[in-house]
């Protein structure tokens, strides 16, 4: 039988033949068998007390508490590059962007700088404390931490605690702890997360932006020993350069990176980034921040386009202020999605003086002529075309108010006769427009641009009149912009693709408004732009609207306070700044190539005569070619007749000499009596005080040249307005007259 000895040595004892059982030598089984029963139950006693505290202290580690970590506590807006735009800042700092990969150059770097053992410690390194303390005694003061990054990290999770032995105690074992749950790259990223860079700066993410101006996967070495400098003594940026070359030693003696590394590290200049991003749209933060977002919200601003946008108006700023403008709103959109892509709302957004912090993208504001491809655009879909003749001529039209008529003039006080609706909208006549839409009716244009998104427009057509086609209403910037993309995208569901086609064609023909504006100026491209200016009362806003296949820009310039400009329009004022952001827009975007909106396949190119509109006799001398609809064949024109012209009646007061039909031949439009057209017997007139003298005279009209005379004394063609009643009286050659009787209030 097999018997265990109390050493439990396990040798065999025999039985002698005919022993009695039970008879054993001294150290009986029995015996033996209760010593070892006790041995072995003091070993599990011992064992049980060994294992139940190591349990307890693992028990302890893994679900002890350890403080909340958030990975991102500053809102942050980005542009569509995730480029930053706003960092809001606190007490605390701008968190960073929360990153989990962790590129190399920059772990190994913070390694050496903090914790070189950092990957042979549980959190605690008392190697490095003891090291650190020799290193102190011996400099007698702090100049070596025995802190691991662990232990750092667990400082950073209690950054209002003071520093006492307590506090230490709490680190330690929350150092512990995190060991105890997490691996040792994400432990290192905690830290890269947490650290503080200077500058109220945490975070690697947002530091290398703001030092460096790139993402932490693309510092070299050199820069990764900078910032990892940085934490220890974040509130002295140049002591860290003096640091980063012992940091750069210590990863060559570390092996984690090569002589030839450390050489280049060595010799590589530092080139810092602005030490904060600049408010490059601030008005675009504003807006965005009026509608609640979770930590990080990407937009759609496109921050390359807006810094170009900033240096545009730069630019443009002296020549802006001789003309009396502080204030430049621009705004730019992506057709194809709606997007805005750039949005300045001022040009200045920290200049008191002049109001900068308002949003002129958002401002209402009187849009003059900009209007007007809206009241073309609904005078197609109810049956014009671009060949339709409009008269451009001295007119009276009544208003909501009895006794009081309207009396459109143009920008340069001039008439030119008939008109095609092509000339007539790119050269911005005023009287064709506000004819064109006393046919249409305000009314219908006025549910019209509501349609179109103008939402401001809450009074009602009465009260606009026809001027409403002028810009007499007031509108946003981001309505004119997003309206205007309409056309570009082909009518966009509110107008036909003929009516899109007819109005982008117009607006981007250069030969057509060559006559008002000349060529070779702002509003000429080498690729397809439909553009249109907008001018109002008094020079007080500068509008230039265009667009391509693929973007909308609109610019305004003017004062916030309504002060009037030094004679600056739409085309000397906002075009040159318009012309530059159209280029630094189809720049960045691309585009410019092709046609703006498709031809819809039902129109042809057809001749016409360019002066009635009509199909052209063998008598018209001047032929042009219009997109008209293939079943719609226009009669044969009859103004041109045997080397003459013989105009509607409409025309007979219009001087030949002001319009095209100046070389073409003699006019006859018939006998007539002398009559004053301008103004009207009867018509009230009111003077605007805002309004400086020059710009408040009533431009005299009648059937035939003649003399003027108002209350007594001549007078040229141009009156200006005092208060009273006048009588006005014409006087030809032939010593006939006419008079009139008005009042100016």
């Amino acid at each position: 039988m097999h018997v265990p000895r109390p050493r439990h040595d396990g040798r065999h004892f025999h039985r002698r033949a005919g022993a009695r059982r039970g008879d054993v030598r001294a150290g009986s089984v029995r015996t033996d068998r209760h010593r070892c029963g006790g041995d072995q139950a003091v070993k599990k006693y011992l064992f049980a007390g060994c294992l139940l505290p190591v349990v307890g202290i693992a028990i302890w580690l893994r679900f002890g508490p350890v403080p909340e970590i958030k990975p991102e506590t500053t809102p942050t807006i980005v542009d569509r590059n995730g480029i930053i735009l706003s960092e809001p800042l606190s007490s605390a700092g701008t968190r960073s962007t929360w990153i989990t990969a962790i590129p190399d150059n920059i772990a190994n770097a913070t390694i050496a700088a903090e914790d070189h053992r950092f990957y042979h410690h549980i959190g605690i390194d008392p190697i490095g404390t003891a090291r650190a303390a020799v290193h102190n005694l011996l400099r007698v003061r702090v100049v070596e931490g025995g802190s691991t990054i662990t232990q750092q990290v667990a400082k950073l999770m209690f950054p209002r605690a003071p520093r006492s032995v307590r506090s230490k105690v709490r680190e330690a074992i929350t150092a512990l702890r995190l060991e105890h749950r997490h691996a040792k790259p994400e432990i290192l990223a905690l830290y890269l997360n947490l650290a503080p860079y200077g500058q109220q700066t945490i975070g690697i993410a947002r530091a290398s932006d703001r030092y460096f101006g790139c993402q932490p996967d693309q510092l070299t070495i050199a820069q990764s020993a900078y910032l990892a400098a940085l934490p220890q003594r974040p509130g002295t940026p140049k002591l860290a350069l003096q640091r980063q070359r012992s940091i750069l030693r210590r990863m060559r003696e570390l092996r984690m990176i090569s002589e030839a590394d450390y050489r280049t590290a060595r010799a590589e200049r530092l080139w810092f980034d602005r030490g904060r991003h600049p408010m490059i749209a601030p008005h675009w933060v504003d807006r965005i921040l009026r509608s609640p977002f979770a930590v990080l919200r990407r937009t759609s601003l496109d921050a390359p386009l807006q810094r170009d946008i900033l240096g545009i108006v730069a630019a443009h700023r002296a020549d802006l202020l001789r003309h009396g403008a502080h204030s430049v709103a621009i705004a730019v959109l992506d057709n194809r999605t709606g997007e805005w892509l750039a949005w300045e709302g001022s040009g200045d957004y920290f200049g008191d003086n002049f109001g900068g912090a308002i949003d002129g993208v958002t401002t209402l504001r009187q849009p003059g002529s900009a209007l007007k491809p809206f009241t073309y655009a609904l005078a197609f879909e109810q049956g014009f075309t671009p060949a339709t003749v409009i008269a451009d001529v001295p007119s009276h039209f009544a208003t909501a108010e009895p006794g009081v008529v309207y009396t459109p003039r143009n920008y340069d006080g001039r008439f030119r006769g008939p008109l095609r609706a092509r000339v007539a909208l790119a050269g911005s006549e005023n009287v064709p427009a506000v004819t064109t839409l006393a046919k249409i009716g305000p009314e219908s244009l006025l549910r019209f641009l509501r349609r179109a998104g103008f939402r401001d427009l809450t009074h009602t057509a009465d009260y606009y009149g026809v001027g409403l086609t002028l810009g007499d209403a007031e509108v946003t910037l981001e309505q004119l912009v997003k309206a205007y993309a309409i056309f570009a995208r082909g009518g966009d569901g509110v107008l036909s693709q003929r009516t899109a086609f007819w109005i982008t064609d117009i607006l981007s023909d250069e030969h057509a408004r060559e006559y008002i504006f000349g060529s070779g100026g702002s509003l000429d491209f080498s690729f397809p732009v439909a553009v249109k200016t907008g001018t109002s009362q008094a020079y007080r806003d500068n509008w230039t609207v265009g667009y391509t296949r693929e973007i909308t820009v609109g610019v305004w310039v003017g004062n916030f306070d309504r002060s009037e400009l030094r004679n600056s329009s739409g085309i000397t004022g906002a075009a040159p700044i318009f012309h530059d952001v159209m280029l630094a827009a189809v720049k960045r975007v691309g585009g410019g190539r092709g046609p703006i909106v498709d031809r819809p396949s039902d129109l042809e190119l057809q001749p016409i005569c360019a002066l009635s509109g009509h199909r052209p006799s063998t008598e018209c001398p001047a032929i042009e070619s219009e997109w008209l609809p293939a079943s719609n064949r226009v009669e044969f024109c009859s103004w041109h007749r045997a080397q003459r012209v013989e105009l509607p009646a409409e025309y007979r007061a219009w001087d030949v000499g002001a319009g095209p039909l100046a070389g073409t031949g003699r006019l006859r439009a018939g006998h007539h009596a002398l009559h004053i057209l301008n103004p009207a017997n009867g018509a009230t007139f009111w003077i605007d005080p805002t309004l400086r003298a020059e710009f408040q005279a009533l431009q005299l009209k009648a059937t035939e040249r003649v003399t003027w005379i108002v209350d007594g004394r001549h007078t040229d063609d141009e009156w200006s307005l005092r208060g009273g009643k006048h009588t006005i009286t014409a006087v030809d050659s032939e010593g006939r007259r006419d008079s009139v009787t008005i009042t100016v209030r």
